[in-house]
C-alpha cells in the first residue's frame, strides 16, 4: 500500500471519529438539561422532556417519553424524591443509566410543621428537593453530570470535567453578583415570604429567613385557622412584599397581600422553568435576585 492511500484512510477513519454521533442525553428536569448541555457541550445531545418553562412537579413520563430515554445513554434526574415515579422508570429502562444528580448534595430537611432542617435533625421530615437553589450545590452537580458522561464517553472525559469546572467559575462570579444585589436590602427586611418551602437553599445560602406562606398548595387544606395564622406570621415579619412562583394561580397570595397592606412581587422562579433569558439556571437566579432587591430594598 502506498503512503499517500494510507494517509487517506487515516484521514477517512479520522473524519468518521469527528463526525460520531453525540451522546444523547434524557432531562427530567429543566436544571438537568441545562446542566447537561452546559457540561456536555457539543459532544451531547440534550432531551429536555418536561420542557422550557415545563412544571417538573407535575411532569409524569408518556410512552414517547419513554422512547426518547430508551434511545439515551443517560437520564438525569433531580433526585431527593422529586420524581415519585422514578423506581418504576429505572424497572422500565434496563439498559439506560438514570442518574439522581443531586444525591450526593446535602440536603435540607423539611419538617412535618413546615420549617426547615438540617440533615440529621431530630426535627427533620423528609428532604428538601429544590437543591439547586444553591448556587455551591450547582457548581457540585457539574461534577456529577461531567464524572456521569464520562463513564459513558471515556474520550470526552478531559472536555466533560473542564467544561465542569469553566462553568462552576462562571457561577462564582454570578453568586459573588447576587451577594452584591441582595446586600441592598436592609437587614430587617431580609425575609422571603412565599408560596410554599421552595427557596430553603437559597435563603440559607444568601442569609434571608424563609416564611413559606401555608396552605397554598392543592394538596394542603386552606382552613380559615391557616389563613387567619398565615396573616399573623405576615404582619408579624413585617415585610413589604410577598412573593407568588412563576405558572402558578397568585389569587390566594393577592388576598393575603391586600389584608396585610403589603405589595404582591414579580413572581419567582422555583423550579427553573422559565422561559427566553429567564431559563437555565444562571436566568434563574439572576431573575429571582433582581425580583427580591427590587421589592425589598430600600427606599
Amino acid at each position: 500500500m502506498t503512503t499517500p492511500s494510507l494517509i487517506w484512510l487515516i484521514g477517512l477513519f479520522a473524519a468518521a471519529l469527528s463526525s460520531a454521533a453525540p451522546l444523547q442525553v434524557a432531562a427530567l428536569h429543566p436544571l438537568m438539561a441545562d446542566l447537561a448541555r452546559q457540561v456536555g457541550g457539543e459532544r451531547v445531545t440534550v432531551v429536555n422532556l418536561v420542557g422550557e418553562g415545563g412544571n417538573p412537579h407535575r411532569f409524569e413520563p408518556r410512552p414517547g417519553d419513554l422512547k426518547q430515554m430508551q434511545a439515551s445513554a443517560l437520564v438525569l434526574a433531580a433526585g431527593k424524591g422529586l420524581e415519585p415515579y422514578l423506581n418504576r422508570l429505572k424497572d422500565t429502562l434496563h439498559e439506560v443509566s438514570v442518574i439522581e444528580v443531586g444525591r450526593s448534595i446535602p440536603s435540607l430537611m423539611i419538617a412535618k410543621d413546615g420549617e426547615a432542617a438540617t440533615e440529621g435533625s431530630s426535627a427533620a421530615g423528609t428532604p428538601d428537593p429544590h437543591w439547586w437553589h444553591g448556587v455551591d450545590n450547582m457548581r457540585r452537580a457539574a461534577r456529577v453530570v461531567a464524572l456521569a458522561l464520562a463513564d459513558k464517553d471515556p474520550a470526552g472525559r478531559g472536555i466533560y470535567l473542564g467544561n465542569a469546572q469553566a462553568y462552576g467559575a462562571r457561577l462564582e462570579l454570578l453568586q459573588r453578583w447576587a451577594h452584591g444585589e441582595l446586600a441592598k436590602v436592609p437587614r430587617g427586611q431580609r425575609k422571603l415570604v412565599t408560596a410554599h418551602q421552595a427557596f430553603a437553599y437559597f435563603a440559607r445560602e444568601f442569609d434571608f429567613t424563609l416564611i413559606a406562606v401555608a396552605g397554598l398548595n392543592d394538596e394542603q387544606n386552606n382552613t380559615p385557622q391557616a389563613l387567619a395564622m398565615t396573616l399573623a406570621a405576615v404582619r408579624l415579619s413585617g415585610v413589604k412584599a410577598i412573593f407568588p412562583e412563576s405558572n402558578t394561580n397568585a389569587k390566594v397570595l393577592q388576598s393575603i397581600a391586600t389584608a396585610t397592606a403589603t405589595t404582591l412581587a414579580t413572581p419567582l422562579i422555583a423550579d427553573g422553568n422559565g422561559s427566553g433569558k429567564d431559563a437555565g439556571f444562571e436566568g434563574m437566579l439572576r431573575h429571582n435576585v433582581q425580583a427580591i432587591t427590587q421589592a425589598l430594598a430600600a427606599p
